[in-house]
């Protein structure tokens, strides 16, 4: 009897305490306010490939990658289909990093062709130098984006600070030169694609240096990876 009613005591209080235990909060998904649209005259100075589908950039409200991943497909209410992530992935790249990478300040930030944030030099400077990023899932074992494959029809599978990465292999031209690299998110399914591309018009001198210009764009993949970490 005494036994039973211990028994009856703890298995009590066990689910006392079962419901006591209070649900973990699920993360309200960020709504942040539609953008004000900056200078669409921007979009002129700017190399987008379709000025159709750009919107000049404006600050987004500061957020961390993990709030902003959720959004990041989301519309942005430009009326041209932007999303919203490119906005926050052209805000990690801060006017000092544009400078490293881009070789001046006067850089112009646009949102292009839906989902890429282009930072490029004004091209009233006579150079065509341009950033360009975009967020791209990474699902291995899914042909379309496994991109980590050997052989890789990109280019080579590399690491960059410990994570996998792509570097893109490029054609090679005296007066232009590129680098791109796919790099791994971990814990988030997804991939930045970073790309830089540098030439100038025919009265303003350029020689490439591909070296340079991969030492360059993994500056801007750096900035991208602390902001991923955030």
């Amino acid at each position: 009897m005494l036994r039973s009613l211990a028994l009856f005591v703890s298995a009590a209080l066990l689910l006392a305490s079962c419901s006591s235990v209070e649900p973990k909060a699920v993360p309200a998904k960020l709504t942040p306010p539609a953008p004000a649209v900056g200078p669409q005259e921007n979009c002129e100075n700017v190399l987008t490939g379709d000025p159709e589908s750009c919107v000049a950039w404006t600050a987004p409200e500061p957020h961390g990658f993990a709030q902003v991943l959720p959004i990041n497909g989301d519309e942005a209410g430009t009326g041209k289909e932007a999303q919203w992530g490119p906005y926050y992935w052209c805000a990690a790249i801060t006017d000092d990093v544009a400078e490293k990478v881009l070789g001046t300040k006067d850089v112009i930030r646009v949102i292009s062709g839906k989902f890429y944030c282009q930072i490029a030099v004004n091209r009233k400077t006579g150079l065509n130098n341009t950033l360009s990023i975009h967020l791209a899932p990474y699902e291995p074992g899914n042909a379309s984006y496994d991109w980590f494959t050997e052989p890789n029809p990109l280019g080579t599978v590399t690491q960059v600070k410990g994570r996998n990465a792509v570097r893109t292999e490029m054609p090679r031209f005296a007066t232009s030169d590129q680098a791109a690299y796919t790099i791994e998110i971990p814990g988030h399914g997804s991939v930045w694609s970073v790309d830089l591309n540098r030439s100038s018009d025919a009265k303003t001198p350029f020689k490439a240096d591909y070296d340079d210009a991969d030492r360059k764009v993994l500056v801007a993949a750096d900035a991208l990876m602390a902001y991923d970490r955030t």
